[in-house]
C-alpha cells in the first residue's frame, strides 16, 4: 500500500512538474510556471521521502495538497457561473500575455468571449484593459484593440486602457475611463478566466464597481495547474494585504 501511495504521489508530482516546464515555452515566464516546477519538484522528494517521514508531517502534506485541489476546484466552480445579462453598458476584457504582438492562447478566449458577447449586446462598448509587460513588445491593450478589429468588432465600440499591471489597477483605470464616457450610472460586465472570477469580483467592488457581472473563458487544460495554482497565492495575499 505504501508503495502505491508513493507511486501516486510521484505521478502526480511528475506531471505538475513536466507542465510547469512545458509552459515556459509557450508562454512568457511568470509565477504560476515556477510554482508549477517547484511544486512538482517538492511533490516527487516528498514521495521518495515518504515512508521515513513523520506521521504528523505525511498528514500535514496530504491535508495541504488536498486544501489546494479543493480550493481550486471551488474558484473553478465559481468561475464559471457566469452572470452577465447581455444587456450591460460596458464590458471590460482583462489582459493576459501577449507574446510580442500576438495575444497568447489565453487572452485569444477572453477575446473570442467578448466577440460572442458583442454579437448579443452590440451596443455596448468594450474595454481592453492591460499594459505592457515582459516579453510583450506593445501593451496588451493594444493587441487585444488589434484582434477584436480583426474579428469584426468596430474600432469606435474599443476603448484602450494600456497603463494597468494588475487586476486591481485593470478595473482602477478601466473605471476613470468608463466614468468619463458615460458621466452617469452604468454596468458592466467583465471578461477574464474561471478561476480568477472570485477575486476580480472583489478587486472591481473594491474600486467603487458595484453594479457589475462577469463571464468566463474556459483556461487551456495545460494552463489550468498553473493558474489555479498561482491564483490560490494571489487570493491568500489578496485577502491577508488587501
Amino acid at each position: 500500500m505504501k508503495n502505491i501511495i508513493k507511486i501516486i504521489i510521484a505521478t502526480i508530482g511528475g506531471i505538475i512538474a513536466v507542465n510547469g516546464v512545458a509552459l515556459f515555452f509557450v508562454s512568457n515566464a511568470n509565477l504560476g510556471n515556477l510554482l508549477c516546477v517547484l511544486l512538482g519538484a517538492a511533490i516527487i522528494f516528498i514521495a521518495l521521502m515518504f515512508t521515513q517521514l513523520a506521521k504528523w508531517l505525511k498528514i500535514s502534506i496530504i491535508s495541504c495538497l488536498a486544501l489546494a485541489v479543493v480550493f481550486s476546484s471551488f474558484l473553478i466552480i465559481y468561475g464559471r457561473s457566469d452572470s452577465a445579462t447581455y444587456t450591460e453598458d460596458a464590458v471590460i476584457v482583462l489582459g493576459a500575455a501577449v507574446h510580442g504582438k500576438t495575444p497568447s492562447l489565453t487572452l485569444k478566449k477572453r477575446l473570442d468571449m467578448a466577440v460572442e458577447y458583442h454579437k448579443q449586446n452590440p451596443n455596448a462598448i468594450i474595454v481592453v484593459s492591460g499594459g505592457q509587460g515582459n516579453g510583450e513588445d506593445i501593451s496588451e491593450a493594444e493587441a487585444m484593440e488589434t484582434y477584436l478589429i480583426e474579428q469584426g468588432v468596430a474600432g469606435k465600440k474599443i476603448i484602450k486602457e494600456d497603463k494597468s499591471t494588475s487586476t486591481t489597477e485593470n478595473f482602477t483605470f478601466s473605471k476613470e475611463i468608463l466614468d468619463k464616457h458615460f458621466n452617469k450610472e452604468y454596468t458592466i460586465c467583465f471578461i477574464t478566466n474561471e478561476y480568477h472570477v472570485l477575486r476580480a469580483v472583489d478587486c472591481a467592488k473594491s474600486v467603487g464597481l458595484t453594479d457589475i457581472t462577469h463571464l468566463h473563458s474556459n483556461t487551456n487544460l495545460s494552463y489550468l495547474i498553473s493558474g489555479s495554482l498561482r491564483e490560490c497565492l494571489a487570493v491568500a495575499y489578496h485577502l491577508i494585504l488587501g
